[in-house]
């Protein structure tokens, strides 16, 4: 790679990264954006693998800067600490030449202050550059015998508290295997609206090599960018993990059934329901935020397929008193933990408070969402997380809330990266009794 070429690519993994820290964008946004402008597909894989491991990696590569570093890296002005992390990344991470590493970084910096800072920022990027260089692999990182978790937060770059969390209850070794499966970056899983065989057709016709997923309708597609398919422009096919997936077919909506998606932007699995319903089922889908209710309508247009939209509370859906469902999904707000391998920031932005606190709202939204099952139907919850707090903490509290109320749990199911190559999403069905009287109806 030619060094403008490097340079160009850097420069758009650098713009993703500012837009991802500044504004608060996801790096699934925020990335394929950012390297849009690149002409060549090389230089826009190469910029989104500096970008999304950049993220990754966040925590380690902030260890290891602290070790060269004379100040703390908080100190360090934030256009500067992204060039050093990508630096970094470059030296410890990803298989890129040191020279190139450290040269296309101090052109960066000399690119983001004034005229007149210019040679000192890059001589700051170069000296802690090539001091991290110098040092190689001692790194000082804990020894996996003595310090099993403080090896694992390094050596997979995860927060302290969310390895703490998996090792309490799955022991060091399970914990590492989906810690480093969650740093490998996934393929695109599409969903296909007609059928699986009709997809692949159209995808090899366009010399796409793919694959059928483990669950029904998914198609493997990796190394594809799906905003150049028009299986996916015109709606015969969506971008979706497969745990969303199978969240949808946890559900057990069938053709004909009348259903209630909670919390239901951007709508991914909205539209799956109503696929699975038909025409003469019935998709009622209430989301709080305006923008993600728009997403879901745009998405049922573009699918050819009814839904019902509504904004509103989940706790207070604007739905008349009586009315209840055949199938009641919720899928939760969360701490998201489980969108890692695309999402990988994510488990920087996440504190152990925020699932503390996410799991009482998650508590009470369950209470509302139980409330619009008709007797003999089904009740969903789907988060796409493995805190023990937000997963089996959440539904086993429902439980003893709803003892003697009607309701049975049926499944749950904990979807990992490493075992089942998916988003991490955990999924929990219960069925109400036939005979529930309408008195233990919850949120009533």
């Amino acid at each position: 790679m030619s060094g403008a070429r490097g340079l160009a690519s850097r420069r758009a993994a650098l713009a993703a990264l500012t837009r991802v820290e500044e504004r608060g964008t996801w790096s699934n946004l925020a990335v394929p954006d950012a390297i849009a402008g690149l002409a060549d597909p090389r230089d826009r894989a190469f910029a989104a693998h500096l970008a999304y491991e950049t993220l990754r990696w966040e925590g380690t590569l902030d260890a290891a800067l602290a070790l060269v570093l004379t100040r703390p890296l908080a100190e360090v002005e934030p256009a500067l600490r992204r060039i050093l992390r990508l630096g970094a990344l470059q030296l410890l991470v990803s298989d890129v030449p040191a020279r190139a590493a450290v040269d296309t970084s101090v052109q960066l910096a000399r690119s983001v202050v004034p005229p007149g800072r210019a040679k000192g920022a890059g001589g700051f990027v170069n000296g802690v550059l090539r001091a991290l260089h110098r040092r190689g692999d001692d790194l000082g990182w804990p020894d996996r015998a003595e310090d099993a978790v403080g090896h694992l937060v390094l050596s997979t770059a995860h927060p302290r508290w969310v390895v703490e969390d998996l090792t309490s209850r799955l022991g060091i070794e399970r914990s590492e295997a989906i810690l480093t499966a969650d740093d490998v970056a996934p393929g695109v899983t599409l969903r296909a609206n007609t059928s699986p065989e009709a997809l692949l057709a159209e995808l090899a016709a366009l010399g796409i090599e793919a694959a059928p997923g483990a669950t029904p309708g998914a198609v493997r597609a990796p190394g594809v960018d799906p905003r150049e398919l028009p299986a996916v422009a015109e709606g015969r096919a969506v971008v979706q993990d497969e745990a969303s997936m199978r969240v949808a077919l946890a559900t057990g909506a069938g053709e004909g059934a009348t259903v209630l998606d909670l919390c239901a932007g951007p709508g991914g699995k909205t539209t799956h329901l109503a696929h699975l319903v038909g025409p003469r089922g019935a998709v009622t889908a209430v989301e709080l935020h305006p923008h993600r209710a728009r997403m879901i309508t745009v998405a049922a247009e573009r699918q050819g397929v009814e839904v019902e939209g509504l904004e509103g509370d989940a706790r207070t859906p604007p739905l008349p008193e009586e009315q209840r469902f055949d199938v009641v999904l919720l899928d939760a707000p969360c701490t998201g933990l489980g969108t890692g391998r695309r999402r990988p920031e994510v488990r920087w932005r996440r504190r152990p408070e925020d699932a503390a606190s996410l799991a009482g709202l998650q508590l009470e939204l369950l209470r509302a969402a139980a409330g619009r099952v008709a007797p003999g139907g089904r009740l969903t919850y789907a988060v796409c997380t493995w805190t023990a707090v937000e997963t089996t903490g959440v539904v086993d509290a429902f439980d003893r809330d709803v003892d003697g109320a009607g309701f049975s749990r049926t499944t749950t199911t904990q979807l990992w990266p490493d075992s089942d190559d998916t988003d991490g999403m955990f999924i929990a069905t219960w069925v109400r009794d036939e005979r529930a009287e309408r008195s233990t109806d919850r949120g009533e």
